[in-house]
C-alpha cells in the first residue's frame, strides 16, 4: 500500500486525464448540436482517439509522469484504462442500430470506468465522476432518445468541472513533486 500512495502523489491522482476529457465531452457537446447525426458522432468517436495524447499534454504541463512505475499498481491502472477499449464494438453496434443513444452509452460506460480510480487513487473525485456521470445519462435517457441525444454531453460538462475542481483540492497540483521509488 506504500506503492499507491507513492503512485498517487507521482501521478497527481491521473489529473490530465478528466482534463482531457473535458475537452473531448465539450467539443462532443458542440458537435452533437451543430453537425448532423452521422457527422456529430464519428468526430466524437474520432474526438475519442486523442483523450491520450491531450492528457499527456496536460500532464506534461502539471509536471506529472502517469507512467511512473510502482508495480503492480501502475499495471493495474493500464489494465483499467486498457479495458476501454472492449467497449468500442457495442458504441459501434449503437451507432449501426440506433445512434441517438451514443451519448447516452457513452455517459454509463465511460462514466462508470472512472469508479475503480476511486480507490486506486484514494479519491472521491473519481467515486464522484463514476457514479454522477451513468445517472446522468440514465436520467436524461428516461426523458427521451432527443433529449438525451441533444443533452447528454453538454450535461456532462459540469460533472468534469467538479470532478477537476475535487481533484485540485485532493492534490496540490501547483507544486511539482519529485519521488523516488
Amino acid at each position: 500500500m506504500s506503492y499507491r500512495d507513492k503512485l498517487i502523489v507521482a501521478t497527481k491522482k491521473g489529473m490530465g486525464f478528466p482534463v482531457a476529457g473535458l475537452i473531448i465531452i465539450t467539443f462532443a457537446a458542440i458537435a452533437v448540436n451543430l453537425l448532423p447525426e452521422r457527422q456529430a458522432l464519428i468526430s466524437v468517436f474520432i474526438a475519442t482517439g486523442s483523450v491520450f495524447p491531450i492528457a499527456m499534454f496536460i500532464s506534461k504541463l502539471f509536471k506529472v509522469n502517469p507512467f511512473v512505475k510502482f508495480p503492480p499498481l501502475s499495471n493495474l491502472g493500464a489494465i483499467l484504462a486498457g479495458v476501454q477499449i472492449f467497449y468500442w464494438p457495442l458504441f459501434i453496434l449503437v451507432f449501426n442500430i440506433a445512434p441517438a443513444w451514443i451519448p447516452f452509452s457513452m455517459a454509463i460506460l465511460f462514466g462508470s470506468h472512472f469508479i475503480p480510480y476511486g480507490w486506486l487513487y484514494k479519491s472521491k473525485a473519481y467515486y464522484f465522476i463514476g457514479i454522477v456521470m451513468p445517472s446522468l445519462g440514465c436520467l436524461l435517457a428516461l426523458l427521451g432518445k432527443e433529449i438525451s441525444y441533444q443533452y447528454t454531453f453538454a450535461a456532462l460538462i459540469p460533472v468534469y468541472a467538479i470532478t477537476i475542481g475535487l481533484l485540485f483540492s485532493e492534490t496540490n497540483v501547483a507544486k511539482p513533486v519529485v519521488v523516488k521509488p
